[in-house]
């Protein structure tokens, strides 16, 4: 059991720090090639389509004809050699293609982890998915810092290079993971997928997910523009993000006591209301230092925002079609950035970057609201449950 545990562990910190190097960092190269913001918009929108698209179909695979561990092989050691492409690509359109092959096999990885350790836990009960997945925020910590100073002293084609590396130390360690499940789970049906669409519990949180992420998407794409109007530069970046990602460390630590105590939705609905405050204030400041204090609220926020709706999905789906669902919750998470991103851009040519985060906890108050309604739904069936039972 420990022994799984620490190649999960080594599995998220490899994955998450490959994708440090490369998420973080493509607003700086999209700027370095000379695109304008609404470009920059387009690229990030297009990157958001492609993973809404890319990650229900490789969680239908999954389920239907391969297996997680064999997906994650594929996607990563695709992802080690595709990502090269952006070195050589010169104008808009080959920029937009490379994003396109890349993001088509990287963006269904996190859930298909995600996915497949749920499925370990399953069957190792003491292994907790918080401090797994804290081991991701690590890694993506430390990378995400380290890469900010390569880049500021070798140019933004060394992150990519950083990337296939640990893209290929993740696919090791995945390959070396001897994991066969106690009870076989039978390949989903067709019925299965059309039970999971149909579910209106389902579907109103993933309305939730995909609206909350527009704000998600604004914010993760265009800090890099907040951050230059508060007079910081792409180092300062890599600082942000190192933060963000060490701030979330005790809340996932203690990730299955948290959740515990306030019950999954409850869970989500705090982060994202406090996510809303915390878009507010970053429309507030004028100084790229208190930037980075502020985005230490990433604690209770989005660490507070993942635990509660992956325990969520985990707790009202079958398991036959887990990975569908979670790739699913990363497809809404697709489609919310799409618009956030693309939105974002357009909106840039007109309004400031303080106004544009305005706008952005306006969205984050209007996913709290959605969740507030699936509460009161959810509590409205028990209640008429237990008088048809009496």
């Amino acid at each position: 059991m420990i022994n799984m545990a620490f190649k999960l562990s080594l599995i998220y910190i490899t994955i998450y720090g490959g994708i440090a190097a490369f998420l973080p960092y493509l607003t700086p190269y999209l700027q370095q090639r000379g695109l304008s913001y609404t470009q920059i918009g387009i690229a990030l929108a297009v990157n958001s389509m492609v993973a809404l698209i890319s990650q229900p179909l490789w969680g239908f695979f999954t389920d239907k004809y391969l297996n997680k561990r064999l997906t994650l092989l594929i996607l990563l050691l695709i992802c080690s050699l595709t990502v090269y492409s952006l070195i050589f690509a010169t104008s808009f359109f080959y920029i937009l293609l490379s994003i396109i092959v890349v993001i088509f096999f990287q963006s269904s990885i996190i859930p298909i982890i995600d996915a497949y350790t749920y499925e370990i836990i399953s069957t190792h009960n003491q292994i907790q998915y918080g401090r797994i997945r804290m081991m991701g925020s690590i890694g993506f910590a430390v990378t995400a810092l380290a890469v900010g100073y390569v880049i500021k002293q070798y140019g933004i084609y060394s992150s990519y290079i950083i990337y296939s590396i640990l893209m290929l130390t993740g696919l090791y360690f995945v390959y070396s993971i001897n994991f066969k499940p106690t009870v076989r789970i039978r390949k989903a049906s067709v019925q299965d997928f059309i039970e999971l669409i149909k579910d209106k519990r389902f579907i109103l949180f993933m309305i939730s997910v995909a609206i909350f992420n527009i704000a998600m998407g604004i914010h993760s794409t265009y800090i890099y523009i907040l951050i230059q109007n508060t007079g910081g530069d792409v180092s300062i970046l890599g600082i942000i993000f190192f933060a963000m990602a060490m701030s979330e460390l005790p809340t996932l630590f203690y990730g299955d006591n948290i959740v515990k105590k306030f019950g999954e939705l409850n869970l989500y609905k705090i982060g994202v209301f406090l996510f809303g405050l915390r878009m507010f204030i970053n429309s507030l400041i004028s100084s790229y230092m208190l930037v980075i204090v502020v985005q230490m609220m990433q604690s209770v926020t989005f660490a507070f925002y993942l635990l509660g709706a992956l325990q969520y999905i985990n707790n009202i789906t079958k398991a036959e079609v887990k990975t569908s669902a979670i790739t699913f919750f990363s497809a809404m998470i697709g489609l919310g950035a799409f618009i956030g991103n693309i939105g974002g851009g357009i909106l840039l040519e007109h309004i400031s970057i303080f106004a544009l985060y305005k706008i952005s906890a306006v969205i984050s108050v209007i996913a709290g609201v959605i969740v507030v309604i699936l509460k009161r739904y959810e509590t409205k069936n028990i209640v008429k449950t237990t008088t048809i039972i009496r």
